[in-house]
């Protein structure tokens, strides 16, 4: 999310929106993950090599709009009211495991993105892509799947 500072800043300033009416919600880093960017695009019904302003806000799966949406709702006192029905959070906690990034190094593969198999009839390893991991060889963290900050 730190990549382009303007869409840090707007990512930043909406997260701090939602974070103010404690509600639960999820972060999807786009950086993170090229599946992210997959689901996004497919779910705004644009093309692959269309630029998508981000951040873009999702409320039940029903597309809200970009942080400049969030702040005028959140302005106007509507937020609030479109808020009401979620589930608020009592208590705030860094996760031990994955240090709020929400992602950790692949436990089966380490991060190398290899699932290593041996080969029945000769001594050899076979490397094939790992099947647990992003192409970055992380994993969401599971200590922090349920819990949002």
């Amino acid at each position: 999310m730190t990549v382009v500072r303007e869409t840090h800043e707007r990512c930043k300033a909406s997260r701090n929106i939602l974070q103010t009416h404690m509600v639960r919600y999820e972060e999807r880093d786009l950086y993170m993950s090229h599946e992210h960017q997959r689901q996004l695009k497919e779910r705004l019904e644009i093309a692959e090599d269309t630029f998508v302003p981000l951040p873009q806000i999702f409320f039940d799966g029903l597309h809200l709009g970009g942080a400049n949406d969030l702040e005028k709702l959140n302005e106007s006192g509507q937020l609030r009211k479109l808020l009401q029905s979620f589930t608020k959070i009592q208590v705030r906690t860094m996760c031990k495991n994955c240090g709020g990034y929400r992602f950790v190094p692949c436990m089966v593969c380490h991060g190398s993105k290899k699932s290593v198999h041996r080969n029945n009839f000769t001594e050899e390893f076979c490397a094939l892509r790992c099947m647990h991991c992003n192409e970055n060889g992380l994993q969401r963290c599971q200590e922090c799947v349920d819990q949002q900050e």
